[in-house]
C-alpha cells in the first residue's frame, strides 16, 4: 500500500519553536487542527451569547452605562481624596510606587481645588475605636434631646 503524498506534507514540519530547554516541531495538520478548534470555540461562543444573553446597546443598556461610569467616578473620587485608589485598595498595596503615588497626589491637589474642601479627616478620627467607658462617657456629655434620639434609634424594633 502506498502513502499518499498529502498525508506527507500534513506530517512534516513547518517551523520548530523553543521555549526554555523544549523544542516544539508544529506540523501542518497540527496548526490546520489548532485554527478549526479556534473557529469552533468563537463560533460556539458567539452562538452561546446569541441564545442565552441577548446583549443589545439600547436604551436600558446606554443609561446603566452611563450611571456605572458616573459611580465610579464618585467612588474613585473619594478614595482618591483619603490617598487611596481602587486599585490600590483591591489589590492591597500598601506603599504605592513613586510615578504611581505622583499621579494620585497630582489628582487630589486638582479634586481638592475643584470641591474647594482643603482638610481631610485625620486618620487619628478615622481609625479610633473607643471602649465602653469612653462611649458611656460621650453618652453621658450629650444634651438631652441627643440622646433621647440615639434611645430611640438604639431601643425601636
Amino acid at each position: 500500500m502506498q502513502r499518499l503524498p498529502i498525508f506527507d506534507f500534513l506530517n512534516t514540519s513547518f517551523k520548530t519553536f523553543k521555549i526554555g530547554n523544549l523544542n516544539i516541531a508544529a506540523t501542518y495538520w497540527e496548526a490546520g487542527a489548532i485554527i478549526l478548534l479556534l473557529f469552533l470555540l468563537v463560533f460556539t461562543l458567539a452562538r452561546l451569547r446569541h441564545l442565552y444573553v441577548h446583549w443589545s446597546m439600547g436604551k436600558n443598556a446606554w443609561a446603566m452605562l452611563f450611571w456605572g461610569v458616573v459611580l465610579t467616578v464618585i467612588v474613585e473620587a473619594f478614595l482618591m481624596l483619603s490617598g487611596r485608589t481602587i486599585f490600590t485598595e483591591i489589590m492591597g498595596v500598601k506603599n504605592v510606587p513613586k510615578p504611581f503615588s505622583t499621579v494620585l497626589d497630582i489628582g487630589r491637589n486638582r479634586l481638592t481645588n475643584v470641591l474647594g474642601e482643603d482638610s481631610e479627616i485625620p486618620q487619628s478620627y478615622a481609625e479610633s475605636k473607643l471602649n465602653s467607658d469612653q462611649m458611656y462617657s460621650l453618652y453621658m456629655n450629650m444634651e438631652v434631646s441627643e440622646s433621647q434620639k440615639l434611645q430611640e434609634i438604639i431601643c425601636t424594633p
